[in-house]
This record gives C-alpha cells, structure tokens and sequence, in this order.
C-alpha cells in the first residue's frame, strides 16, 4: 500500500511544471560554473553558495504548498482504509525523493563524464550530501509548520520568514554577538550558533573539506580550530541529522493525532 501512496505522489509531483524550472535552473547553473572555471574549488564554491540559497527556499516553500494543496485529498484518503503513518511517510518520501533527485542529477551532471579525474571528490560528494540533508531538514520544517497553523497565508508566510532569518539574518546576529562581545572569548558561543542553523551547518560540512582558510569565514574558523577538520565536519551531520529528525518526528507524531 505504502508502494502505491508514494508511486502515486511522485506521478503527481512530476506534473508540476516549476519543480522542473527549479532543475533546470539548477543544472544550467552547475553546467556554466564548470564551463566558465577549471578551477575545481572555485565551481564547487559557486555551486555551494546557490544551493545554500535556492535548496533551503525550495524545500521550505514547495513543502508547506504541498502539505496545503493537497489538503482535501488527504481528507479523503484519511476517510480510507490507510494508516496515518504510512500515508504520512507516502507523502514525506515521495516528496523528497522527488527534490533531492533533481538536487543530485543537476549537482553531478557537468561533472560525470570527467569523474575520474576529478580532484575534489570527497567534496563534490558533501556538497551532494549537504543539499539532499538541507532538503529534508526545510521540507521536515514545512510539514510542521503546515501541521500547527491552519491558514495557508500564514504558514506560508512563516516558513518563508524562517528561510529568510536562517539564510540571511542569522550571519548577521553571530556578526553582531561577535562584534559587541569582542573583548570576551566568543568561540563556543560562536560554534553554538552555528549550530543552530542548517544553512551555516551545511556551509561548513563542505569548506572543512576543502580547508582553504580565505573561504572558511568565522563560524568556518571557528570550526576548524576547536575541533578540527573531521571532527567538525562529523559534527555538521549529526547536528544536519538532528535538525531533520526533530521537526519529522513531531510532525509524525501530530500528523496521527491531527484532527482534519
């Protein structure tokens, strides 16, 4: 039955004509960053500055839009023989599959025909991990948000605020803490802020690889002289994991409860 719910969802997601826009802009994008540089640090910097842009914004707004349109059909498929759960974990799945595929493909196509001789492959492959782990974690977030505000303009409007704070404003409140706190020892304080944002936690996950000092920024910095290089770097995914456990596992666990 699960088979079916999730087979039947992606039919759907395919007819959605942006999410195509999305990879196809996604993998315009990856073709000329290789075009343009044969520097390989260079056009997995670019790549990793879009997807820490476009990815987080994707998984949050195609998230709640999805929880929302589909309302009434969840409505009559929760009138049927199906299981919360499984219909609950249909949906999750069939919608991430669908996202992180289009992430992966666009990701690796400008780079498979030269793989092997490729220099940067540990990086390309947490550059891959990052976005797919970035994906979950904003698409888990959405569900939440779709699961406790009933009105779509205001779910959508929160989701897309949360976006903004932790793709832009979060940098600017550690800039500040650091700024104003400058004369007291702010690394732990610093490494704690960071992890409570996604995006900075998959930013990090990729430069700790590429260990370039002039790219690591603060919190990159930070990482790597409290904890070093693979330390940090083991840090960033189980704190990626924990931010999208966190929000699937409440949204599962209301989801069942959830009177529609």
């Amino acid at each position: 039955m699960m088979g079916k719910l999730v087979l039947y969802e992606v039919k759907s997601l395919l007819r959605i004509k942006w999410l195509w826009v999305y990879f196809l802009l996604l993998i315009l994008g990856s073709f000329i960053f290789s075009y343009l540089s044969e520097d390989e640090t260079k056009v997995l910097i670019s790549l990793l500055s879009v997807s820490l842009l476009v990815v987080p914004l994707v998984g949050a707004f195609f998230g709640i839009t999805y929880f929302y349109d589909s309302r009434s059909f969840l409505e009559f498929l929760l009138s049927q023989p199906v299981g919360r759960g499984k219909l609950f974990l249909s949906r999750f799945l069939s919608l991430n599959l669908f996202l992180i595929s289009l992430y992966v493909v666009s990701a690796l196509s400008p780079f498979l025909p030269r793989i092997g001789e490729f220099q940067e492959k540990g990086t390309l492959l947490l550059l891959v991990l990052s976005g797919a782990l970035l994906t979950l974690v904003f698409t888990a977030i959405a569900f939440l948000v779709g699961l406790l505000v009933e009105e779509k303009a205001k779910g959508v409007s929160l989701i897309l605020g949360l976006w903004l704070y932790l793709t832009f404003l979060h940098d600017g409140l550690i800039l500040t803490v650091v700024y104003v706190f400058k004369d007291y020892p702010l690394e732990k304080v610093v490494l704690l802020l960071t992890v409570l944002n996604p995006v900075d936690l998959a930013r990090v996950l990729v430069i700790l690889n590429l260990d370039i000092a002039a790219i690591m920024g603060l919190t990159g910095s930070v990482f790597k002289e409290l904890l070093g290089s693979w330390l940090g770097i083991t840090l960033s995914l189980l704190s990626l994991t924990l931010w999208f456990l966190l929000p699937f596992v409440a949204s599962l666990f209301l989801f069942k409860r959830k009177d529609f």
